[in-house]
Formats: structure tokens, C-alpha cells, sequence
């Protein structure tokens, strides 16, 4: 299963490797393959690393991925 997440985790950043920008909520839940309110949970149970820029929520992609790929 670890080795599953790992393929995953890799072909997910190879596919963001030229994107260096950072995510909206409902962008990163389509990346990683959540569903919105899942995400949401995965936020406030601090699952995933964020960064607020005020009441804006954003998340670097490449950082999101490596710390699930660490959790897995």
C-alpha cells in the first residue's frame, strides 16, 4: 500500500512540476482526489500543510503532496 501511495505521490508532482503556484481549496481537491468537504476536514484536523494570506486559504501543491506521501 506504502508503495501505491508513493507511485501516486510521484506521478501527481511529476504533473505539477512546472506549476509553481499556489492552490485554491477546490483546486487542490481535484489534484489530490478529495471531495471538498473532506478537504475541509483534512484542514482543520491539520492534516495538510496550509498558508492564509488573510481569510484566503492556499496550498502549495508540492508541499501537500510530500507531507500525505510522508503520512501514507
Amino acid at each position: 500500500m506504502e508503495l501505491l501511495a508513493d507511485m501516486v505521490a510521484n506521478r501527481v508532482a511529476d504533473r505539477l512540476a512546472n506549476q509553481r503556484r499556489l492552490l485554491t481549496r477546490p483546486e487542490l481537491a481535484e489534484v489530490i482526489n478529495v471531495s471538498i468537504p473532506k478537504l475541509d476536514t483534512m484542514i482543520r484536523d491539520d492534516e495538510i500543510p496550509v498558508i492564509r494570506v488573510g481569510r484566503k486559504v492556499l496550498f502549495d501543491p508540492h508541499a501537500v503532496i510530500q507531507h500525505l506521501a510522508t503520512q501514507a
